[in-house]
């Protein structure tokens, strides 16, 4: 824009060298005063010049005329001889042929004259009016090469005020920023899709690893797989993330000096001195961002529940006590056999717990008694995955039992990858299903169930309508052979 600018107005500067007087653009007109005041003077030079001639053809004119007329009377007041009187009458009438042709001569030459200085104002005036054309022309073209640089000018301005307005119309976000790493297409209207280095505000943290969350680009909002997206580590530091940054800071062996130092002051001073170091050395903010989110969290709040790993008993007592009625999921992951037997108890008295999902943790005997003795009990809980927990036959008996016996809340169950489970739990499987109602989805992926064992737990789907059978791919030969198959295909799922 600022090329057009120079562009126009070096133009302008150009047709004022050549005499620009006036320049319209669109509803205003400027006028050159000083032009007009030059191209006058030399108009009116060029009159007085004209004028002075005339004057002087005209006064020599008159002198012709006083010479002629002195003549006549000189001749007409002699005195003659009666003799001579024919002569002098032959002599006047020459004279007055003389005259009469000297006049019409000096006629014709002061004719000529009028008619080349009218000639001279013509050509004069038709040069200036030409040049004023030109000049007009030469305007027009300016202008019209203004109008357009006006329109492009207009174009971009419009441009940038719709960016403008459309970055100013889309929320400033309030919550943790994350960038996605990879794209990612939706799978329905409930998810969100992403592409790579898209920035995220996430909306809710979900314990199941689909997040809520609106994107900073096209303001749409939806789930998003958590394992899609990370941390965006050039947004801005919020109050959260300061106090997780101090606390790992303070809590763990962090090698950087200024952290070091900051350690040997007192408590009281400890939380202003690293809120000011972090907010002024970006360094060693992003040396404490890498660090800290490299380590595991022994404790991991989200919207909707909490994560635990490989927690203290005193840590999990002051997760409970910091329950909330949102706070419905709890994941378990490699955990030790004693923290789990003392957590769980006080876990499902909690009213509060509706997903309990246990991982990568070993169950042992006491473990999945106190877990049947809750299950007995506890009338909130409604989903229960048991992830690599070293589960066997005798495990899935004690915990098929209850759920025929006492439970009438749970809807999910989940073995997965238990490969201590072996075609014995079949029949505890098959009549878990047949005997309890209330159970809608249960997933048996990653055992040692053989192709009979699993025949046996498809034939228990046609006695209950109510409930959805999760598999391996693997099994999918074996139980299209299944001659009922026809019958309960859309209630079983491949994984």
């Amino acid at each position: 824009m600022e090329s057009l600018l120079v562009t126009a107005r070096d133009s302008i500067d150009m047709l004022k060298d050549m005499g620009l007087i006036s320049l319209t653009i669109g509803y205003y007109t400027v006028y050159d005063e000083h032009a007009i005041d030059e191209e006058v003077k030399s108009l009116m030079k060029k009159l007085e010049i004209v004028e002075i001639e005339r004057d002087d053809l005209l006064e020599e004119n008159a002198k012709l005329k006083d010479t002629i007329d002195t003549l006549g009377i000189s001749y007409e007041g002699r005195e003659v001889d009666e003799s001579n009187k024919s002569s002098i009458q032959s002599s006047e009438s020459e004279k007055e042929e003389s005259k009469r042709k000297m006049t019409k001569a000096m006629q014709m030459e002061i004719d000529h004259l009028r008619s080349s200085l009218q000639s001279k104002t013509e050509e004069t005036l038709i040069g200036v009016g030409k040049t004023l054309i030109e000049r007009e022309k030469e305007i027009e073209q300016l202008q019209e090469k203004i109008s357009l640089m006006n329109i492009q000018q207009l174009k971009e301005t419009s441009i940038t005020l719709r960016k403008d307005q459309s970055t100013q119309s889309i929320d400033p976000p309030k919550g943790p920023v994350y960038v996605a790493i990879r794209d990612w297409e939706a799978q329905n209207s409930a998810q969100l899709s992403i592409k790579k280095e898209e920035k995220l505000e996430i909306k809710k943290e979900r314990t199941e690893g689909w997040w809520l969350a609106r994107s900073l680009d096209a303001d749409q909002e939806g789930l998003v797989p958590f394992n899609y997206i990370k941390k965006d580590d050039e947004s801005e530091l919020s109050t959260l993330e300061s106090l997780e940054l101090f606390h790992y800071a303070m809590t763990e062996n962090v090698d950087i000096p200024k952290i070091k130092e900051i350690k040997t002051k007192s408590n009281v001073e400890r939380a202003s001195l690293f809120l000011s170091l972090i907010k002024q050395d970006s360094v060693l903010l992003d040396q404490l961002r890498k660090k800290e989110h490299g380590k595991p969290k022994a404790i991991r709040w989200y919207d909707d529940g909490v994560e635990l790993t490989s927690p203290s008993l005193i840590q999990c007592q002051e997760v409970v006590s910091l329950l909330t009625y949102k706070h419905m999921h709890i994941v378990i992951n490699k955990s030790s056999p004693d923290v789990v037997c003392d957590l769980l108890p006080v876990l499902l008295q909690n009213e509060k717990v509706k997903h309990l999902r246990i991982q990568d943790t070993q169950l042992t005997k006491d473990c999945i008694s106190s877990l049947c003795n809750l299950l007995a009990n506890n009338k909130s809980l409604i989903d229960l995955p048991l992830s690599n927990c070293s589960i066997d036959d005798k495990a899935v008996a004690d915990i098929t039992n209850v759920l025929q016996t006492h439970n009438n809340t749970l809807k999910g169950l989940a073995f997965v990858n238990n490969p201590r489970i072996t075609s014995v739990s079949a029949q505890s499987v098959s009549e878990l299903i047949i005997n309890n109602s209330t159970l809608t989805r249960l997933q048996i992926t990653g055992t040692s169930i053989s192709s009979d064992g699993i025949l046996q737990i498809l034939e228990s789907l046609t006695l209950n309508k109510n409930i959805k059978l999760i598999l391996d791919v693997e099994e999918k030969d074996t139980c299209t052979e299944y001659h009922d198959y026809s019958i309960i295909k859309d209630r079983v799922i491949f994984m």
